[in-house]
């Protein structure tokens, strides 16, 4: 069995502010890891990546020799990586381009441009491949058929990251997922299946789960308490809103005010949880009207009750 490689990746420091701390990863060879955080991550990520001998990095909009026909390219490359050029039938149908293969590339769809730009990725010798947005406004065919070449070369103990702002994408292609934020590198629990289904602990084994379920495409992302900024319902649907995006759930605002207060999370407004941690600054509108604005990115403002007022200072110490 191929012992893993281990990479601590450097922080991104821009203006003194830290956008994102350093962080390890452990890589199992024939995996496919999904990182899922902003472009402006992702763009640093990848200049850090190509700084390293053992892997290679798959830019999004890298170009095309558009004056050759699909074959012609592949022959190319093949060259490049002293591969024989009869190969070029096998590397047609693998990326499902045999029927365009005497179509100039300038005449390609733009899903069928994507797929023939991972080629230097799929024959590049690198132990670690990292991907840049492969499934970025293509079809569902291309996303199928770039799907399929992953786990080809995860097949041959290659080690693949998928860099997204796409939490969707990584969901259906990678084997694990983590998100990327200002404070560290969290690994997503994700699970098939609905929360419905979810089996129920034995009465007399009672367990208890401090993880929080949402759901999002008929899978279950379950998020650590201090991950959550806040919580809101509205017209009784509940969202946990984690960096700036809401995922569904199912538990009512009440069971959720239960479960996380323990963790340091307060009832702010009728509507509104938020977790005490992520509080920045209190504002004060009118002699009737705060609100909460937290620590993150996104500039984001709670509604705090005029009635809660008086409990949160004596939670605060002020």
């Amino acid at each position: 069995m191929e012992q893993n490689i281990d990479i601590q990746v450097d922080p991104y420091i821009e203006a003194g502010n830290v956008i994102y701390p350093s962080f390890h990863l452990s890589l199992q060879p024939g995996t496919i890891i999904g990182i899922y955080t902003d472009v402006s991550k992702i763009h640093t990520l990848m200049q850090w990546f190509m700084k390293r001998d053992d892997t290679y990095t798959s830019f999004r909009e890298s170009s095309l020799y558009e004056r050759l026909t699909a074959r012609e390219y592949i022959q190319f490359i093949l060259k490049l990586f002293n591969r024989p050029t009869n190969e070029s039938e096998n590397i047609l149908k693998l990326f499902k381009l045999t029927e365009q293969k005497n179509n100039r590339i300038s005449k390609l769809s733009n899903s069928e441009k994507q797929r023939l730009k991972l080629l230097n990725m799929y024959l590049h010798p690198a132990s670690i491949q990292i991907l840049e947005e492969p499934f970025q406004n293509i079809d569902e065919f291309s996303k199928q058929t770039i799907q399929q070449l992953l786990k080809n070369l995860a097949k041959e103990h290659k080690i693949i990251i998928l860099l997204s702002n796409n939490l969707e994408d990584l969901m259906v292609a990678s084997t694990t997922i983590h998100r990327l934020d200002g404070a560290d590198l969290h690994t997503l629990d994700v699970k098939e299946g609905s929360l419905e289904q979810a089996p129920k602990p034995l009465e007399d084994a009672p367990i208890r789960l401090d993880k929080i379920p949402t759901k999002k495409n008929e899978k279950i992302i379950l998020f650590n308490p201090p991950e959550i900024d806040y919580i809101e319902s509205v017209e009784g649907e509940v969202s946990i809103y984690v960096a700036g995006e809401g995922y569904p759930c199912t538990l009512s605002l009440n069971e959720l005010e239960q479960k996380l207060t323990p963790f340091g999370f307060f009832r702010s407004h009728r509507s509104y949880i938020v977790n005490l941690q992520k509080v920045r600054e209190i504002i004060t509108w009118t002699r009737n009207s705060y609100s909460l604005a937290l620590n993150s990115t996104e500039k984001t403002v709670v509604p705090l009750s005029k009635n809660k007022l008086a409990t949160l200072k004596e939670i605060l110490g002020i």
